[in-house]
C-alpha cells in the first residue's frame, strides 16, 4: 500500500479544520513538506513507507506555506516535517516550540558561472542573480562572496526560482549565481560548455544545517518510538543511496513526476558522490551554534534571541 498524499494551499484556519481532529493516532504518521518535497526530500518518504509493514498508516502532506505546516506541527496533524532552519528560526521567534530531530541532507547549494569566471574574484562588475533579497539561499551567496572575495562589487538582480537561474547562465544572461544542486544536474546532467560549478558550498559551509526533520517539541514523546523508527529507516535510505544511486534512482523516480528517469540518476549518482546525505543522521550542538551564528550575521535573528538547545533536540541518534 501506498503512502497517501495530499497538497494543500488552504488558511491556516480551514487547513486545522481539515487536518485537525481527531491529532494523528498513536498507530498514525504524517510527514509534512513545505512546498514540494524534490529529490532530497524522497529518502524521508520511502523511509516513511517502510513503516507500512509494521502496520502503520502514513501519509505526506506538502504544504504551500510554511506556517500552516508549523501549525500542524504544533497542534500534532503531522509528527514530523523537513524543512530548512530559517522556517523553524522564524517560527520559534514568533513563540513555537519546534526543534530539529535530525539531519536531512548536507549543503546543497552550488554557486555557479560562465565559463570566463574562474574564480570569485572575477565576479567583480559582472551580473550575480540571487532568489530575493530576504532569502535563505541569498544569504548563503552572500556569505561566500563575503569570506571569499570581499572586495568583489558584482551588479545584483533579482530571479526567483533555482531552476530559472540556471536556465538564465545557460542563455547568458547573468554572469553567476546560486543554485540548488539538484536543478544543476537536472538540467546539465552535471556538463554544460555554457556554464561551469564554481564552488559546491559543502565544501566552504560543512558545519550548517540547511535541511533537517523537525517536530513540535510539545508532541514528541507522543510519538517518540515512530520517530526513532522513522529515523533508523531514514538512514537506511541514506545508505541504499550511497550503495547503489542508480537503483535508487528506480525507486526515485515516482515521486518526481516532472524529472525524467536519466536526469534523476545524474542527480542521485551527484548525491552520492558528493556524500550530499549525511552519513550519521544525528546533531551536533557545534552544528546548530553555526547554523544559529549564520543566520545572527545574516541578520535573520538577534544575537541570543534563540538558544542551541531551543531549537534543537539531541536526544535521537544519540549524538556525533
Amino acid at each position: 500500500m501506498r503512502t497517501k498524499y495530499h497538497t494543500t494551499s488552504l488558511s491556516i484556519p480551514l487547513a486545522l479544520s481539515l487536518f485537525a481532529a481527531p491529532a494523528a493516532m498513536a498507530q498514525d504518521m504524517v510527514l509534512g513538506f513545505a512546498g514540494g518535497a524534490g529529490p532530497t526530500g524522497v529518502p524521508a518518504i520511502l523511509a516513511l513507507e517502510s513503516l507500512q509493514e509494521q502496520g502503520l498508516s502514513t501519509e505526506v502532506i506538502e504544504f504551500d506555506s510554511p506556517d500552516i505546516l508549523t501549525q500542524a506541527l504544533l497542534n500534532g496533524q503531522v509528527q514530523i516535517a523537513v524543512m530548512g532552519p530559517a522556517t523553524l528560526f522564524a517560527a520559534d521567534l514568533a513563540g513555537a516550540d519546534l526543534q530539529m530531530l535530525a539531519k536531512n541532507n548536507q549543503n546543497d547549494y552550488l554557486i555557479i558561472a560562465s565559463p570566463e569566471v574562474e574564480s570569485c574574484a572575477d565576479l567583480d562588475g559582472k551580473t550575480v542573480a540571487y532568489h530575493s533579497t530576504g532569502s535563505t539561499t541569498t544569504a548563503h551567496l552572500l556569505t561566500w562572496l563575503r569570506e571569499t572575495c570581499p572586495e568583489a562589487e558584482p551588479n545584483y538582480m533579482v530571479l526567483s526560482g533555482s531552476a530559472n537561474r540556471v536556465a538564465a547562465l545557460l542563455n547568458g544572461q547573468i554572469d553567476g549565481t546560486l543554485v540548488r544542486l539538484e536543478d544543476w544536474m537536472a538540467i546539465t546532467r552535471g556538463e554544460d560548455d555554457r556554464a561551469k560549478v564554481l564552488t559546491m558550498l559543502v565544501e566552504s559551509q560543512s558545519d550548517l544545517i540547511t535541511g533537517a526533520v523537525v517536530g513540535s517539541a510539545g508532541q514528541i514523546e507522543g510519538s517518540r518510538a515512530l520517530i526513532e523508527d522513522f529515523l533508523d529507516e531514514l538512514g537506511n535510505q541514506f545508505q541504499n543511496i550511497y550503495a547503489d544511486p542508480i537503483a535508487y534512482s528506480s525507486l526515485a523516480v515516482d515521486y518526481l513526476p516532472e524529472m525524467e528517469l536519466a536526469d534523476v540518476e545524474a542527480v542521485y549518482s551527484h548525491f552520492a558522490e558528493t556524500k550530499m546525505f549525511p552519513l550519521s543522521e544525528a546533531l551536533s550542538p557545534e552544528s546548530i551554534e553555526a547554523t544559529l551564528q549564520f543566520y545572527t550575521d545574516a541578520g535573520r535573528i538577534e544575537q541570543g534571541a534563540l538558544s542551541v538547545d531551543q531549537v534543537a533536540n539531541f536526544t535521537f541518534g544519540g549524538g556525533e
